[in-house]
């Protein structure tokens, strides 16, 4: 009867060592869940930071995007308008350059040399 008694207690040695093992084995993947709970969250928040830096950034291009828009549609009116006016000054000479001999024959007068290089440094330097 004495080795029905210890094999009774061997199991239940046994038994309780299982369930210990298997708490601990819990326990273990419990730990582990919280940690990667808690970096998902860390992770959450990082990629949320960046979204917000992110959205600011293209807001701000955005915004940069609608003045350069703006301001090469100035330089755009300011261009046309004066190759309009350049337009009205040509054909208002030509004009009278038509209609009147004098400034017809002034204007076909040559250059002096001394104008003429200030015009052609003038030139060279664009």
């Amino acid at each position: 009867m004495s080795y029905l008694r210890m094999g009774f207690a061997a199991a239940i040695v046994i038994v309780i060592l299982g369930l210990a093992t298997a708490a601990f084995y819990y326990r273990g993947n419990a730990i582990s869940a919280r940690a990667d709970a808690a970096q998902a969250r860390a992770d959450l928040a990082t990629a949320v930071a960046v979204n917000e830096a992110n959205e600011a950034a293209m807001a701000r291009l955005k915004a940069d995007n609608e003045r350069a828009d703006k301001l090469a549609a100035d330089l755009a009116d300011e261009i046309d308008a004066a190759n309009n006016s350049t337009l009205a000054v040509a054909k208002t000479l030509a004009d009278l350059r038509a209609k009147n001999a004098d400034v017809d024959s002034y204007l076909k007068q040559p250059v002096p040399s001394a104008l003429r290089s200030l015009y052609d440094s003038a030139k060279g330097a664009h």
